[in-house]
């Protein structure tokens, strides 16, 4: 269809044609594809084709076929700029001048112009270059979050990724951690609604174009404090005397600034300790056994952790060492062992002898 647009006296004139015939064509491809830029041109019958050239201008653009630039594509096997070898395809046939790009950089935006020459026998050639020509744009993508203020659980977003190249010629691609994201790659309009957001939705966000990514975001989703739980620097049964301490642990995203302590007083009842990440019992007694829980607090919430029990284990007292002596013996009249009796009959009080009672003690338990 674009070959046909050539008729009449089109054909004799010298003329270049691009895709757009009144305005300069505009290619938006992104980074790793191909690109086509569409040409035909024509000539007046009585000359013959030589040299066919596309090249991007250096300086000031000239359309009087004298123009300067960076060799793209060269029929006659001249060296062309160095960053473009081995990536063209020249589609050259009857009066078609389209060139095939592959694998563009951001290096090859610019404008693209195609000149031939033509001579009449042995006269000196003619140039004439195709005015206006192929402006080669690579998208830069930009990524915004369409939300004010902190996301927090539950909430929904969309990310919006927008692109030089307007309004973009292909699918958008969505990436978390540089990783594809499921279930979005592929959306059009450049719109990635996600919602309701949990805390595995925090992330480094990015969105593409072919190979060409935009510059990552962070979404941060921010939650109140969970997981919420009291961990004892030592076993949950601590000797009287001894420094016992009890730390919050949570997890919450900002971290918890808030951290209160109590003891169980009763069913629906509690006892108010104190502030702190830690609650620490420096000598701890009997009477500070109990249940003991904290809350965790910050902007977004807060929440209590489960009780944990402390358990105060009382010292070793004398009624109770006296007890166990007794009861390492195995016979009544053992205590009796060491009393020396007296050879006579003791009739004055003045001639009763006494003896030492020995205890034996009994082995320390172990």
């Amino acid at each position: 269809m674009f070959q046909s647009l050539f008729s009449g006296t089109l054909a004799h004139t010298w003329s270049v044609w691009y895709r757009d015939r009144d305005r300069i064509t505009v290619i938006c491809a992104s980074k790793g594809s191909s690109v086509v830029f569409d040409c035909i041109y024509s000539y007046p019958a009585d000359k013959k084709v030589g040299r066919k050239i596309w090249f991007t201008p250096r300086g000031d653009t000239k359309l009087d076929g004298s123009q300067q630039g960076d060799g793209v594509f060269n029929t006659s096997g001249l060296t062309n700029k160095s960053r473009y070898s081995g990536r063209t395809e020249f589609y050259d046939q009857d009066n078609n001048c389209t060139l095939k790009l592959n694998n563009v950089t951001e290096d090859d935006s610019g404008r693209f112009f195609f000149r031939f020459e033509a001579n009449k026998h042995h006269q000196t050639p003619q140039r004439f270059t195709g005015s206006l020509g192929v402006a080669l744009t690579i998208p830069v993508l930009s990524l915004k979050l369409n939300e004010n203020g902190p996301v927090k659980e539950r909430d929904h977003v969309t990310l919006a990724c927008t692109s030089t190249c307007n309004p973009p010629q292909m699918e958008f691609l969505w990436f978390k951690d540089g990783r594809p994201l499921p279930g979005v790659s592929g959306v059009h309009g450049g719109q990635c609604p996600l919602g309701p957001l949990s805390p595995n939705d925090t992330g480094s966000y990015s969105c593409g174009l072919g190979q060409g990514t935009s510059t990552p975001i962070l979404l941060d989703v921010r939650y109140a404090p969970r997981n919420v739980s009291v961990e004892v620097s030592s076993s949950p049964e601590v000797v009287k005397g001894s420094r016992l301490t009890l730390t919050c642990s949570n997890n919450a995203n900002p971290a918890a600034e808030t951290y209160t302590w109590f003891q169980r007083t009763g069913t629906l009842t509690s006892l108010r300790l104190g502030m702190g990440k830690e609650h620490t019992f420096h000598k701890i007694d009997s009477d500070d056994s109990g249940l003991y829980f904290c809350m965790a607090q910050n902007a977004i919430g807060s929440q209590n952790s489960t009780e944990h029990e402390v358990k105060v284990k009382g010292t070793a007292t004398l009624l109770h060492f006296l007890y166990l002596q007794k009861a390492t013996l195995s016979r009544p009249e053992d205590i009796y062992e060491n009393v020396k009796w007296s050879a006579k009959p003791i009739t004055d009080p003045d001639d009763m002898n006494y003896a030492e009672l020995n205890i034996r003690p009994a082995p320390s338990p172990r």
